[in-house]
């Protein structure tokens, strides 16, 4: 059975929710272990690839790991409705656009 907070899934691609789940320190090799709790409740496993990005803000330095996806494609399939349009408003503005191609009879 899940967590309360492995059940709050978050569909909402512009939703973020933090949580602090530990602390680490950067060994002189420049390695940090990642906290057990967060490993877990994200559901990485030994052998995923990370991402890594750094962000500087006015209110300090940030930086964030992510699962490398598997399949780039899928993990982005669907994802940009909001911007484009759905798949029928797509298909629509395609067909019109091809329409303007033909020369005039």
């Amino acid at each position: 059975m899940k967590t309360e907070r492995e059940a709050a899934e978050i569909t909402d691609p512009w939703t973020i929710r933090i949580e602090q789940v530990g602390e680490t320190t950067i060994t002189a090799k420049n390695q940090v272990s990642l906290p057990a709790d967060g490993v877990r409740l994200l559901g990485w496993q030994k052998g995923d690839r990370l991402l890594v990005t750094v962000q500087r803000t006015s209110l300090g330095d940030i930086m964030t790991l992510m699962r490398r996806p598997e399949d780039w494609t899928e993990a982005f399939a669907g994802k940009l409705g909001h911007v484009f349009g759905t798949h029928e408003e797509i298909l629509q503005y395609l067909e019109e656009e091809r329409r303007s191609w033909d020369p005039e009879e």
